[in-house]
């Protein structure tokens, strides 16, 4: 069979060679009004046939997009050769597509061409398959090497479901670091045969599943799946507006114990106080690594908050915890607990301990924090964990008890007044709310050390005779020991003079 027959038989069937063939023949003679409906469209189809390396995000919809460039599908529009220049470019790195056409087997072309691209590292299918099998993008999935990032954003059934987890674990994408499935409604038989093609994606950094009704049983499948990596990558689990519960969240939770991950999202669930107590190994685990939590949209009440408030004792890693109060039940009480977790005022070493890492705790913009917890989030954002507590037990005891400091003797009245040092050149500055003067805390630094002076003037009494005895025993020792080699010196003088005179009587 010759060149000019598969030619042929291409250009029937209209499909990726049909194009190509026409591309190679007499594409110049083809006008752009002839297979585009607006001169967009057009400059698109320009831009992609010339290689022009500026055309790296493109979006296909019925719609025009004002933030990335658009090909607005409409009558007259020739999806086919959109679909091949897509195939042939060398520089497109984003595809977006919201809308197939309205023509018949329009889908095809566009994915007949992003099986011919090896380019393009993100992907977003923001509009149904239109009853197309998602396996008939196996070649692409196959002989793509730069895909990171896979996004879907339409109702996927289970069949649907079914055929994006055969390709994905018929053709392992070692590059896809993010997956996201938004607003897909996968449900939990949906979900579970995702989590099962994705065990051998070990190095995801990013998993969304926000509104998807996965549930308790989505939730055993994500934990297998998340067991079955072993080490993992992921930094990022989206599992918003998913119907979880506090079951759902322990099961996750067991997962979750030696994870590198850094952002959960739980917003619109029905996780209570109970679920959020379940959290506490996790959170008191030196391999925590977690940065964000968001749980806006659960009733937790504050019997939650001071569940919240326990775990997050002695925890370094969190930095935001985002919820609105009103909808998650939160009064004065619940308040109260993440102000002592913030600055426990009950002793100076309990003030110490308490946290100061977190940077954010309710809404985003924090105006439903009362003022005096604002405060010392405000400590926690700007200074680093030392300075942060300088300045809360400067705030929470103005008569520092020097009493505990006794037992190392005056040991710590040097420490003591270089910690006045330092805090006299932190806090002079203003760090948010908060502002010392100097004045001020040169005062208290001298009522600290005249606390030693007062209360321990035996000690210092004690410590200056203590010396002088010292001394005196250490005097008295060296002359005794100067006196016996004198006094041996003397007898053996006393025998020569002896032996001299016995000598001379002879």
């Amino acid at each position: 069979m010759d060149v000019e027959t598969n030619r042929q038989r291409a250009m029937e069937r209209r499909d990726f060679g049909y194009y190509e063939a026409r591309n190679r023949g007499c594409y110049r003679d083809v006008k752009s009004k002839d297979i585009t409906s607006c001169k967009g469209n057009a400059s698109i189809l320009q831009q992609l046939r010339d290689q022009d390396i500026s055309l790296q995000v493109l979006t296909i919809s019925d719609h025009a997009d004002q933030y990335f460039c658009c090909f607005v599908i409409g009558e007259g529009d020739d999806i086919g050769w959109l679909g091949y220049f897509i195939g042939k470019s060398k520089y497109l790195e984003k595809l977006r597509i919201f809308s197939w056409g309205e023509g018949q087997n329009t889908e095809a072309f566009i994915i007949d061409g992003i099986n011919h691209n090896q380019s393009i590292n993100s992907l977003r299918i923001g509009t149904d398959l239109r009853g197309v099998s998602f396996r008939n993008l196996r070649p692409f999935f196959r002989n793509n090497n730069n895909l990171y990032q896979l996004e879907f954003n339409f109702e996927v059934g289970l069949e649907c479901a079914e055929s994006i987890a055969f390709v994905l674990d018929e053709n392992r994408c070692q590059s896809l670091e993010s997956l996201r499935f938004e607003d897909c409604n996968l449900g939990e038989e949906g979900f579970a045969v995702i989590a099962t093609a994705l065990r051998t994606y070990p190095e995801l950094e990013e998993l969304h599943l926000q509104h998807n009704n996965i549930g308790l049983m989505g939730c055993i499948a994500l934990r297998d799946m998340m067991r079955g990596w072993g080490a993992s990558n992921l930094k990022t689990l989206d599992l918003d507006g998913n119907a979880i519960g506090d079951q759902g969240l322990q099961a996750l939770l067991t997962a979750m114990t030696n994870s590198t991950l850094e952002q959960l999202y739980l917003s619109n669930n029905l996780i209570t106080a109970v679920g959020l107590r379940s959290l506490s190994d996790y959170f008191q685990s030196e391999s925590c690594c977690l940065k964000t939590l968001n749980i806006l949209g659960n009733d937790f009440g504050d019997e939650g908050a001071v569940a919240l408030a326990d775990i997050l004792m002695g925890n370094k890693s969190l930095t935001s915890l985002h919820f609105i109060s009103h909808q998650s039940g939160i009064t004065n009480a619940g308040w109260a607990a993440f102000s002592k977790l913030l600055c426990d005022p009950s002793s100076i070493n309990s003030t110490y301990l308490s946290n100061h890492n977190i940077g954010t705790i309710g809404e985003h913009e924090m105006l439903g924090t009362p003022f005096n917890i604002r405060r010392y989030l405000d400590l926690n954002e700007l200074l680093d964990r030392r300075h942060a507590a300088i300045h809360k037990i400067l705030k929470s005891h103005p008569d520092l008890d020097m009493e505990p400091l006794f037992v190392y003797k005056l040991k710590c009245l040097p420490l003591v007044a270089a910690w006045f040092r330092t805090s006299i050149q932190l806090c002079s500055d203003e760090v948010g709310s908060w502002k010392e003067s100097v004045p001020e805390l040169e005062s208290r630094e001298l009522s600290a050390v005249y606390k030693f002076v007062r209360d321990m003037p035996l000690l210092v009494s004690d410590g200056y005779w203590t010396n002088v005895l010292n001394e005196s025993r250490a005097k008295k020792q060296r002359l005794q020991e100067e006196k016996r080699k004198l006094e041996m010196m003397l007898q053996r003088a006393d025998e020569n003079e002896k032996c001299a005179m016995k000598r001379l009587r002879r």
